[in-house]
């Protein structure tokens, strides 16, 4: 792998492997995609990427920046709305998270809609916003399984309303 590929495609599967390897490099895929976003300043894919990378890196200041690039270069891709708002749960801003995770499924995530509910249900339950909370759950209990996580936001749905008293 050429850290000095010009194509930017080229280099962003580059630091996918290395992201997805087994043990990851998120090191040396920060490094790909930073190289991406040199190479392709406008391409929100790159950025993405980049602050997932720093994300796993535990630099959350850069992801949060690169995220919000991404958004503001593609409105329309909920991913990194959504990995800002887990990002701010995380943070425990919860208002910040529950309006970002809104925004994302508002955008109707391509795949990842049932993780998407659980994430905002989790940001209302931080907020202390439980009837919310559980609603959500409820909607996710309702969804077709489905991948990358097939059933298991289903299970995890029913276990916080079994928890929190909403049935399940």
């Amino acid at each position: 792998m050429s850290i000095e590929a010009a194509d930017p495609s080229k280099v962003l599967r580059e630091g996918q492997e290395l992201f997805f390897a087994e043990p990851p490099n998120h090191r040396g895929a920060a490094e790909r995609f930073e190289r991406v976003v040199t190479l392709s300043p406008t391409w929100a894919e790159g950025h993405h990427w980049l602050g997932s990378a720093f994300e796993a890196l535990g630099d959350e200041d850069r992801a949060a920046r690169a995220w919000q690039t991404a958004h503001t270069l593609d409105p329309n891709d909920s991913r990194c709305l959504i990995s800002l708002g887990v990002l701010r749960t995380r943070q425990r801003r919860f208002n910040d998270a529950i309006q970002l995770l809104e925004q994302g499924i508002a955008l109707k995530p391509h795949y990842g809609f049932a993780d998407a509910k659980l994430f905002l249900a989790e940001a209302l339950e931080g907020a202390n916003r439980m009837e919310q909370a559980k609603q959500q759950w409820r909607e996710v209990l309702e969804l077709e399984p489905m991948y990358p996580s097939h059933d298991e936001p289903m299970k995890e749905a029913r276990r916080k309303l079994q928890l929190h008293g909403g049935v399940g």
